[in-house]
């Protein structure tokens, strides 16, 4: 069974078990509030954290008693806030995932990360004016459907959202320039670009762009891999420019008519408020139930309209287990900042000229050598049997070898 026909399952069952919660008190002693979990909705919280993987031998589930139970009655709280909201008239579902034991501060904490400029100045190259007021948008638009977006990501505990987002819009402008999709470097932005962004603890897409530029470009994904922690800048693969760009470029602020046409051409960093999104499983989420504190970076890839109601189409970087398959749709045309203040702080990176030919190979897990372009990394001494896996001497070969 799927991780979300369980969460359905699940939801049906713990909504059903009895009108009023079965909640752990601090008047009970330990030992009883562990027999709360014998009940339905306890063995319905069981079956879920072990579907989400949250029963392993790594969780303080299983080594700490307490934060069991604490964890079960959060996942009573946000069981009872799904039901009542799907109950309602509302233009989209929520259903539980994987954070259905996190209360609502938690989650920001781990899964956001978002932070604004508050200086207004620019630390390197001011964004370039906003070049697509002359073009006609066309009724509908989806770059996933036309090749220009990678496989949705997972920045996991870590609020590395600003880099996914912005890896994202430079992954795309890269396809429309050169005509390949290339996986490119979180890791790298989270570790390196550190002036004024703060790796997990935040960062804005406007700064990562300024920090690509002034690199002279970015590494790939599969070189750099992301670890969903910080860790010391790798001198080495910073300097292995596989991508650049040439410059940015902000969208008006609360101008959807100029967000609708920057995603007409490419697609664009958006930041928006994400307290409707936790727990959001398909639909429309309108303006009337979200916010405007911006927290969160994500990636416009497209917008259309589904019996009448416009909206847009975001990729975000929760997993494919999240939402639409890792996306999710804001009503479009609301005016204003738009719905989750998607129209105040968007961006999109500039790109014309081709990137370089050559690249430096960087050896090993770990970056300690490297090898020039035109030459690639070869293990002179491994561990039998593990190949470059575990190699312990790196050499360089021609790329003819």
């Amino acid at each position: 069974m799927s991780t979300s026909v369980l969460a359905l399952v699940l939801l049906s069952l713990v909504a059903c078990t009895s009108v009023t919660a079965v909640r752990p008190t601090e008047s009970l002693s330990l030992t009883d509030n562990l027999a709360v979990l014998k009940t339905e909705q306890g063995q319905a919280f069981l079956s879920w954290a072990k579907q989400a993987g949250k029963l392993t031998t790594a969780s303080t589930y299983l080594s700490n008693p307490k934060e069991l139970v604490k964890r079960f009655e959060t996942f009573q709280t946000n069981v009872a806030y799904i039901n009542k909201h799907n109950s309602e008239n509302h233009s989209y579902k929520l259903a539980l995932n994987e954070y259905a034991d996190l209360t609502a501060e938690e989650f920001k904490s781990t899964r956001l990360g978002l932070k604004p400029s508050t200086t207004g100045t620019f630390r390197g190259q001011a964004p370039s004016p906003f070049g697509y007021d002359n073009t006609t948008a066309p009724a509908s638009v989806n770059w996933v459907e036309k090749g220009a977006v990678t496989p949705v990501k997972n920045q996991w505990a870590c609020g590395s959202c600003w880099a996914f987002s912005t890896t994202g819009s430079v992954e795309g402008a890269n396809f429309l320039t050169t005509g390949e999709l290339v996986s490119l470097s979180e890791q790298e932005l989270v570790d390196c670009d550190t002036k004024e962004d703060l790796g997990c603890g935040g960062g804005l897409m406007d700064n990562a762009f300024e920090f690509i530029i002034g690199n002279g470009g970015i590494d790939t994904e599969a070189d750099y891999g992301y670890w969903s922690f910080g860790l010391p800048c790798n001198g080495l693969r910073e300097k292995r420019n596989v991508v650049t760009i040439d410059g940015y470029a902000d969208v008006p602020a609360d101008d959807e008519t100029a967000l609708t046409k920057a995603i007409a051409n490419q697609p664009v960093s958006v930041a928006i408020c994400a307290d409707p999104l936790q727990f959001y499983s398909s639909g429309i989420v309108d303006s009337k139930h979200c916010c405007e504190a911006l927290d969160h970076g994500v990636l416009a890839v497209g917008y259309g309209e589904e019996k009448g109601q416009p909206y847009y189409l975001v990729k975000n970087s929760w997993g494919a287990g999240w939402g639409e398959e890792g996306y999710f749709r804001l009503a479009r045309d609301v005016g204003g900042k738009g719905t989750c203040a998607i129209a105040n702080a968007a961006s999109y990176p500039i790109k014309h000229s081709p990137n370089p030919k050559d690249v430096i190979d960087v050896c090993g897990w770990f970056g300690w050598s490297e090898c020039e372009a035109g030459h690639k990394c070869s293990c002179r001494m491994g561990l039998p049997g593990f190949g470059d896996l575990l190699c312990l001497s790196w050499g360089c070969a021609t790329r003819s070898d």
